[in-house]
C-alpha cells in the first residue's frame, strides 16, 4: 500500500513539475547539483541516480548530462553501460563532448586488449577535438606499443626461424655423420668378412672349376662308357667273325682227306716234300756261286 502510495506522489510531483517549468528547472538544478556533489566525493551510485532522474524523469536531451552519467558507470566498474552512453555521447554535435566520448571508448576497448579498435577511437577523438591532448596521449603511446609488439612479435619469428634452421643444419649433420658410421661399419664388416670367407668371385671361379671337372669327368664317363660299348660290340664282331671262320674251316677238307683223296700215304707224302727241300737248297747253292756282283748290303741274302 505504501509503495502504491509512494509512486502515486512522484507521478504527481512529475505532473506538477511537467505544468510548472520554473519549478522543473529547480529540480533539474538541485539534482545536477546532487550529483556533481556525489561524483566529487566518489559516490557514483547516488550520482549514476540523479543523473537517470535528469534524463529519464525530467527527460532533459543533455549529451553533458548523458557524458557524466557514463562517468559515473565507468567509476564503478559498469563497463557495459558506461560503453552504452559514451557512445551515445559521441553522436553530440559539440566536438569537445564527442571527442571526450571517442577517447574513453578507446580506454574501454583497450582495457579489453581490443588495440585496434582503441587505436581507431583515439583517431575519432582527435579528429573531433585535435586539442584534446588526452586522446592524442593514447594514441601516440598506443601507436608506439603496437610498434614494438610488432617488431617483438617479428624478432620471435626471425628466431624461431633461424633456431628451427640451426636445429634442421643440427639434425642434417648428425644424420651424415650417422649415414658415415654406418657405412664405415659396413665396410669393415665387409672387410671382415672377406678375410674370414672366399670373395665371391673366388666362389665363383671355384665353383666353376668344379663345374667344369665335374663335365670333362662326366665326359670322360661317357667316353668310356662309349669306348666301352665299341669294345664290347667290335669284340661281339670278332666273335661274330671268329665264328664265320671256323665254320670255314670247317667246310675246308683237311691234308689228311686230301692225301686219302690222292691215294698217297703220309710217310711217302713226307719224303716227297723233304725231296723237294734238298732240290730246292741245291738250287740256292748253285745261284750263289754264279753271282760276281758284289751283294747290296742293303737286299737279303736270297
Amino acid at each position: 500500500m505504501r509503495i502504491i502510495l509512494v509512486l502515486f506522489m512522484a507521478f504527481s510531483a512529475l505532473s506538477a513539475l511537467a505544468t510548472d517549468p520554473i519549478r522543473k528547472i529547480a529540480k533539474a538544478n538541485e539534482a545536477k547539483e546532487l550529483a556533481a556533489k556525489a561524483f566529487s566525493v566518489a559516490d557514483y551510485a547516488t550520482a549514476i541516480t540523479q543523473y537517470n532522474f535528469l534524463i529519464d524523469s525530467l527527460g532533459y536531451d543533455d549529451n553533458a548530462l548523458v557524458l557524466n552519467r557514463a562517468h559515473a558507470y565507468f567509476q564503478s566498474k559498469d563497463t557495459l553501460k558506461a560503453f552504452d552512453n559514451y557512445r551515445a555521447a559521441s553522436m553530440s554535435d559539440q566536438g569537445r563532448i564527442q571527442a571526450e566520448a571517442f577517447n574513453q571508448l578507446g580506454v574501454l576497448s583497450e582495457q579489453k586488449a581490443q588495440q585496434k579498435e582503441a587505436l581507431s577511437y583515439y583517431k575519432e577523438a582527435l579528429r573531433a577535438d585535435a586539442t584534446n591532448q588526452e586522446a592524442r596521449y593514447n594514441y601516440e603511446l598506443l601507436k608506439k606499443k603496437l610498434r614494438e609488439q610488432e617488431k617483438q612479435k617479428q624478432e620471435q619469428q626471425d628466431k624461431g626461424e633461424k633456431n628451427q634452421e640451426e636445429q634442421q643444419d643440427k639434425e642434417k649433420q648428425e644424420q651424415e655423420k650417422g649415414d658415415k658410421s654406418e657405412g664405415d661399419s659396413e665396410d669393415k664388416s665387409k672387410g671382415d668378412q672377406d678375410k674370414a670367407d672366399p670373395s665371391e668371385g673366388e666362389k665363383g671361379d671355384k665353383q666353376e672349376q668344379k663345374d667344369k671337372q665335374e663335365g670333362e669327368q662326366e665326359g670322360e664317363q661317357k667316353e668310356g662308357e662309349q669306348d666301352g660299348e665299341q669294345s664290347e660290340a667290335e669284340a661281339k664282331a670278332q666273335q661274330e667273325q671268329e665264328a664265320k671262320d671256323g665254320d670255314k674251316s670247317k667246310m675246308k677238307p683237311s691234308t689228311s682227306d686230301k692225301l686219302k683223296a690222292m691215294n698217297v700215304s703220309e710217310e711217302k707224302a713226307k719224303q716227297i716234300l723233304e725231296a723237294l727241300r734238298n732240290k730246292e737248297a741245291q738250287y740256292l747253292q748253285q745261284t750263289r756261286k754264279k753271282a760276281t756282283k758284289k751283294k747290296d748290303s742293303g737286299k737279303p741274302d736270297w
